[in-house]
């Protein structure tokens, strides 16, 4: 009998955990941005506004050229579907980069795949 009353309340502690877990990610979910949209359009501003910097590189471009960004004097090559977006999540053209922009990256296999740009002011 103590043994099953042990068996219930592991299992009861065992569910509210998974309870508690669903609810804390339904709430960062929330608060990144609300919950996912059907609209595809709003999906890709979404995704891109969702990502966090944790872990990106920073400097500063001195050049875009194509498919390849000089930051800090050292050349790297963008993803052909790189998020580019500004410090403020909205979506940003590579044509709209220019030198002095501030930037933060996420390398991916050796290319950028994400990209935070500043403008200069």
């Amino acid at each position: 009998m103590r043994e099953e009353n042990q068996l219930r309340d592991s299992l009861a502690m065992r569910s509210a955990r998974l309870f508690m877990m669903i609810g804390a990610l339904t709430w960062v979910q929330i608060g990144l941005g609300g919950l996912p949209s059907v609209c595809a359009e709003s999906e890709q501003t979404q995704e891109a506004a969702l990502f966090s910097t944790v872990g990106f590189q920073s400097g500063v471009v001195d050049e875009v050229q194509g498919s390849t960004i000089r930051i800090d004097g050292r050349s790297y090559v963008l993803k052909a579907a790189v998020v580019v977006m500004t410090h403020k999540g909205e979506p940003l053209d590579l044509e709209r980069i220019i030198p002095t922009s501030r930037i933060k990256f996420h390398l991916k296999e050796g290319h950028i795949d994400k990209m935070v740009v500043t403008l200069p002011q």
